[in-house]
């Protein structure tokens, strides 16, 4: 190599060459749907569009400029070369704005604009390079920290989501412009930083805060008494390491959402204010529970996907060490059901009757909107167990990525069902496949669990009969919160039945147990 720019370029190539191919299938196609003698089928439409966003994922997956291991990182040995920190830097930061240009261009021409003739390309040019620019300064500065990487990533893709929903709408789109060239220096400064920080060994910010949060833990659940078993030393530990700072989070999240709507509130004349803190409240409650559901899943000891060599010889079966997680998301999510409760409770009664913030309590979406995003956090907080309990996935971020895209499919299905035939009509049959399938998974699971003696046939029983009446009771619940609105009571019944889990319960050892004796 007759340059180091060339050197990392070429690292980048040949680390990711797979990752290249997949972005030029996906463009190729998209190019066949757009050339087809069909290409205004709705079927592919959604194939172009499933291709796009594969494409632009790969895209920040290969520029991201990463180690792959447990905990993604800038390549550490890059520290030691005989280049500066601007150059390390400035090397993938330039050939991911190029090459997020060139797929976003690309696109652009093969899709968005015979679409939509108004598309502001210029504008969205630079909202994907701010985009990731931002990615990497969050992934290089707080990748080995996975719980303030999860949280800045949060709000990082709060903010793009508004911003996106701006430049499309082409409401204020020029307040939109000036935040997005904000956002490029301070990411990019904040970039450089990070990295020659870390590279003199003096990046010690996050690790201070850690520290912190380790300490009010420590005092906050210190443990006196002994422990009777192993099962119940691995719960408390899955509890210390998994479960208090996700719970922190959101008592904060719910008290900043409260304390904001209640300073504009005055400024509410038409219970607008009002129903959109609502909606806010069930978006942060969803999303928080999709992201503790991935770090619900790692290994306490070493922060990984993966199961560590302490996890591996602790004297626990797979079972016990896989219901521990599981009843920690029971835990959390009774914990997060009480502060939604009075974050509820305080709202409405302490601003409901309240002449400047009408709320319609009996709203026929928003009532039925909230009950269901409380039921829901029993199904989020389990997510995918069993894919993360493999270790195939050993970080927490690219879990996070993959579940974000399977929600971004599973959104365009139910596109596609709401256009082609009707969610109403559509949605109950989908549910009873799923109610179906999962009741057989569940069962061969279960049976294939206490074959390999996995789980004891006494456990097995007790969580059966534990489904079977807290389905009832969620039927029951979510039959009373949709009285008298446009929900079908057959929608209704099989929607909740499907949300306290099952099948992924059963199948929670066998994936332990597969990632824990490869």
């Amino acid at each position: 190599m007759r340059s180091p720019a060339c050197a990392i370029a070429w690292e980048i190539w040949r680390k990711n060459r797979w990752g290249f191919w997949v972005v030029l299938g996906s463009f190729f196609c998209g190019l066949a749907v757009r050339f087809s003698d069909r290409s205004e089928d709705e079927v592919l439409i959604l194939i172009g569009g499933t291709a796009m966003i594969v494409s632009f994922v790969v895209a920040f997956a290969i520029f991201s400029y990463m180690e792959s291991s447990a905990h993604i990182s800038f390549p550490v040995r890059t520290f030691a070369l005989p280049v500066r920190t601007h150059l390390l830097v400035n090397c993938p930061i330039l050939l991911g704005m190029a090459g997020i240009a060139i797929v976003h261009l690309a696109w652009s021409f093969l899709f968005l604009l015979p679409l939509d003739a108004n598309y502001p390309l210029g504008s969205f040019t630079l909202y994907w390079a701010a985009a990731l620019l931002t990615f990497q300064a969050l992934l290089w500065c707080l990748a080995n920290y996975p719980k303030s990487f999860v949280v800045a990533l949060v709000f990082a893709m709060a903010l793009f989501v508004r911003l996106a929903v701006v430049l499309v709408e082409n409401h204020d789109a020029m307040r939109a412009i000036v935040c997005l060239l904000m956002i490029l220096p301070v990411a990019y400064l904040g970039a450089r930083l990070g990295i020659r920080q870390q590279r003199r060994g003096q990046w010690q910010i996050p690790a201070k805060a850690q520290l912190l949060m380790e300490v009010a833990t420590r005092k906050l659940f210190l443990r006196k008494r002994p422990f009777a078993t192993s099962a119940q030393a691995q719960l408390w530990m899955e509890w210390r390491r998994n479960a208090v700072a996700p719970l922190i989070s959101l008592g904060i999240g719910l008290v900043i959402a409260c304390a904001g709507f209640v300073r504009i509130a005055t400024l509410d004349e038409v219970g607008v204010i009002a129903s959109a803190w609502s909606y806010i409240v069930c978006a942060l409650l969803t999303l928080w529970a999709s992201v503790s559901g991935v770090l619900l899943a790692r290994d306490a000891s070493s922060n990984s996907l993966a199961s560590s060599s302490f996890l591996a010889t602790r004297p626990v079966t797979c079972g016990e060490l896989a219901f521990a997680k599981i009843k920690l998301a029971g835990a959390m999510t009774l914990a997060s059901w009480l502060l939604y409760a009075i974050a509820l409770f305080f709202w409405f009664n302490f601003f409901g009757p309240h002449p400047d913030v009408p709320i319609q309590r009996l709203d026929d979406s928003l009532v039925p909107t909230m009950g269901f995003v409380a039921l829901a956090l029993s199904w989020h907080l389990v997510g995918a167990l069993p894919l993360w309990l493999t270790g195939r996935i050993e970080s927490a971020a690219w879990a996070g990525l993959l579940l974000l895209g399977g929600y971004i499919a599973f959104g365009n299905v139910l596109q596609f069902l709401e256009k082609h035939f009707g969610l109403l009509v559509a949605l109950p049959w989908l549910f009873t496949f799923g109610l179906i399938a999962k009741i057989l998974i569940a069962v061969w699971a279960f049976r294939e669990a206490n074959r390999r003696r996995l789980l004891s046939p006494r456990a097995t029983v007790k969580y059966f009969a534990f489904w079977l009446l807290g389905t009832m009771c969620f039927v029951t619940i979510a039959a009373a919160i949709c009285q008298g609105t446009v929900f079908p009571q057959p929608l209704v019944t099989l929607g909740a039945a499907l949300l306290l889990p099952l099948a992924r319960v059963g199948l929670a050892p066998l994936a332990l147990a597969w990632g824990r004796h490869r």
